[in-house]
């Protein structure tokens, strides 16, 4: 099975899940081969298959093979020649035996010039993902030919948003050729790497506030050119960047200190850093110390420093995640949980006046509101039906029982309407009739 990762559109829907039930219960074995590993669909079924994972062939690799083929079809042609044909067929084996099949039908011989002519019109545009482009940018040189500068710089833009971001992040582990063991020129190197992704940050950033993107040839130079260059050597295996989670991080933090700041606007004079700084490990030891000393008995000290500060049970958590240091001891772990349910029902049994909305209250006033109009919505009804009942109305004289049983006859014959009033009208007709 083929291109299996390529099951999609309702023509083949429910493909995948056939095909896991078909490899349950078939005694033959069945080869499914993909391209896209990552893909969703190919998730489900690598539970039930062998996962073997080819990689792609080297270039000596190939080229070895391609020689021993020439030699025994007759084909003259130098080994540099070979190595660019393979290189700008995306190392494809395939695609180079269907090259030299036709370059060579008419004549058995094929120069340096001419290889490197024909190979670059029919080179293949593959597109290569951010781990790949990272080993290329720094693949140390295999000693025959090196990626020209518009070939690495065409390594920047194959995405340049999370390009720069894997170079910063996988440059470090890199072991430079250039240095040749010496410590200190690893570090020089190191430096001058460090202040060539500093230049290509400052120019993402003048192109990103200002939108000039005829700026990016730049930023590949500083971003990826001059890095590779510099740092040029083997690397293992590639790391994802870290900066993507550690500032989803910090942009939440960011969010929850703004949101202390605002709860506690009446009882501080700052902005949101100076709370940072000066108010929040204050608030965190007096919220936690006493639980921790104390026990039960400092449940009363650390609510009565909430409400001096307009806090709700939410902030205490959001302090408590927030003044957490780097390899301080966590203090969550310390609290008792009896303490701490005994905090949580203390806080919730008492009335807490705050000058702001919360969610939780915002909630309970649009209830109360709906259970209001549905109250009154009863009430209307309520009173519509005392009003249709003639016998409550004091208006209404109800002496015999006959003359009110007639009365509320009448009131229901002129309620009715359209159908009901034609068969009445029809009845009324026939007994005069008769």
């Amino acid at each position: 099975m083929d291109e299996v990762d390529g099951m999609a559109g309702n023509e083949d829907r429910g493909g995948v899940q056939e095909l896991i039930q078909l490899i349950k219960s078939t005694r033959v074995p069945i080869i499914c081969i993909c391209n896209d590993r990552q893909h969703p669909k190919i998730r489900s079924l690598a539970n039930y298959c062998f996962d073997l994972r080819f990689q792609r062939p080297r270039v000596d690799q190939i080229k070895g093979a391609m020689m021993s083929v020439c030699f025994k079809e007759g084909i003259k042609i130098p080994p540099q020649a070979l190595s660019e044909i393979i290189m700008a067929s995306g190392q494809d084996v395939r695609q180079v035996l269907h090259n030299l099949s036709v370059w060579t039908a008419a004549d058995k011989s094929l120069s340096f010039d001419q290889a490197k002519d024909t190979a670059r019109s029919a080179k293949k545009e593959t597109k290569l993902n951010p781990f790949e482009v990272v080993r290329l940018v720094f693949m140390p040189r295999d000693g025959e030919r090196d990626l020209s500068l518009a070939e690495k710089t065409e390594l920047f833009f194959h995405d340049y948003s999370i390009g720069p971001l894997f170079v910063q992040e996988n440059y470090l582990s890199v072991r430079p050729l250039g240095a040749q063991g010496n410590p200190y020129k690893v570090l020089d190197l190191v430096a001058a790497t460090a202040d060539s992704l500093c230049q290509g940050d400052l120019i993402e950033k003048r192109i990103r506030t200002s939108q000039q993107w005829n700026l990016l040839p730049i930023q590949a130079m500083y971003s990826s050119v001059l890095p590779g260059e510099l740092m040029r050597g083997p690397l293992g295996r590639p790391e994802f960047p870290q900066w993507l989670g550690n500032n989803s991080k910090r942009n939440k933090c960011d969010r929850i200190l703004q949101e202390l700041q605002r709860h506690t606007r009446l009882g501080t004079s700052c902005n949101k850093t100076e709370f940072g700084m000066e108010y929040l490990p204050f608030l965190h030891s007096n919220l936690t110390r006493p639980l921790i000393e104390e026990g039960n008995e400092g449940v009363s000290a650390v609510v009565s420093t909430m409400d001096a500060y307009d806090l709700v049970r939410e902030d205490w958590d959001s302090i408590l995640e927030l003044g957490q240091l780097k390899g301080r001891p966590e203090v969550a772990p310390q609290i008792p949980s009896k303490v701490k349910s005994a905090f949580t029902r203390s806080y919730n049994k008492e009335a807490h006046a705050i000058p702001y909305a919360t969610a939780a209250s915002i909630k309970k006033s649009r209830r109360s509101t709906s259970d209001g109009n549905d109250d009154d919505h009863e009430d209307h009804e309520s009173e519509q039906e005392s009003d249709s009942d003639i016998t409550s109305n004091p208006m209404i004289c109800t002496g015999k029982k006959g003359r009110v049983e007639s009365l509320k006859k009448t009131v229901e014959t002129s309620s009715q309407k359209g159908k009901g009033k034609g068969k009445a009208g029809s009845q009324g007709s026939r007994k005069k009739g008769k």
